[in-house]
């Protein structure tokens, strides 16, 4: 039996973009902001309604090098967007107050950030240095400045924030206990670099996509192999669930985004591209996502923001 697909009839939208190629993408908690940073700042935000969406707005205070971006996904701080730069500082800005409220020195080169779900704490990682993790109501300094043996590629949050996973460069998910830090287990996800990994907003599965151009989902409850995706012919860089966590998006250097059904690990969806998709965030409301991509030196393809509804 053949997974339904609910794409069939979606289009792909883009935005106005000018900030060259596409570094990081982050939706609001409400799904009414997108926020995109690029290689040429500023940072920049669309508001979306049933209208459409407006040209947006640019977010110059937050300076440079902004590698990726993260709304926080809780209610009572859901105005605070982290944005990671290269040199060394994560900025919080404040959407009410139109201005950077505070920003974090982690002593390392910033490569990934994710909120914890209670939007009680950020994890900053270096790829090269370990990690940092800051509480939000005393961010002063981090709570956790730990120094890792190895390259991290991502970090996310489980979500009841009682797990901590760490894809690595040799292949696999190191899951730490919050807060005690203790390593549960590592999952050996695969024989080379994990590159990216996504959580079920339902906190049943984790999805881990690879330099070996397959993507696994492996059960949370017991960190079992779930099943095996291969329908990839180069490295994998992005995957992330849908808000039901139905779906699950990702994005190889294959020139296209595959939609899968987490229930069967079907393909449901191939969404054709013209340049390599560089950032893919889905709708925390909607069966909807954003993906940037970057414009290659041999074709006439320029940089984009496009949302696909």
């Amino acid at each position: 039996m053949e997974a339904q697909n609910p794409f069939q009839k979606h289009e792909a939208n883009k935005m106005h973009w000018e900030q060259g190629s596409v570094f990081s993408l982050s939706w609001s908690s409400d799904g009414n902001l997108l926020t995109a940073s690029g290689s040429r700042e500023p940072v920049r935000s669309w508001r979306l309604g049933r209208g459409g969406h407006k040209e947006g707005e640019e977010h110059k205070g937050l300076g440079n090098d902004i590698e990726r971006l993260a709304w926080c996904p809780a209610t009572q701080n859901s105005h605070i967007l982290a944005a990671a730069s290269y040199d060394k500082v994560v900025h919080l800005w404040d959407q009410r107050a139109g201005s950077v409220n505070t920003s974090l020195n982690t002593g390392k080169s910033n490569v990934d950030i994710s909120w914890s779900s209670s939007g009680k704490y950020l994890a900053v990682t270096s790829r090269e240095e370990g990690l940092c993790i800051f509480d939000i109501a005393q961010p002063q300094s981090p709570v956790v400045s730990a120094e890792y043996d190895g390259i991290i590629n991502s970090i996310r949050w489980s979500t009841d924030d009682q797990l901590i996973f760490i894809a690595t460069h040799s292949g696999t998910v190191e899951v730490i206990s919050w807060p005690s830090m203790d390593q549960l287990t590592m999952i050996p996800a695969h024989a080379v670099s994990c590159n990216c990994i996504g959580i079920d907003p339902r906190g049943k599965l984790l999805a881990t996509g690879s330099a070996d151009a397959t993507m696994e989902l492996w059960n949370m409850e017991d960190f079992s192999l779930f099943c095996t995706i291969n329908d990839y012919e180069s490295p994998l860089h992005f995957t992330d669930f849908s808000m039901d966590g139905r779906f699950v998006a990702s994005a190889s250097d294959d020139l296209e985004i595959l939609i899968h059904e987490t229930f069967s690990g079907k393909l449901v969806h191939r969404l054709k591209l013209d340049a390599l998709t560089t950032a893919l965030a889905w709708h925390p409301r909607n069966l909807a996502f954003a993906y940037g991509s970057s414009a290659s030196v041999k074709s006439t393809v320029k940089s984009s923001v496009s949302i696909f509804l």
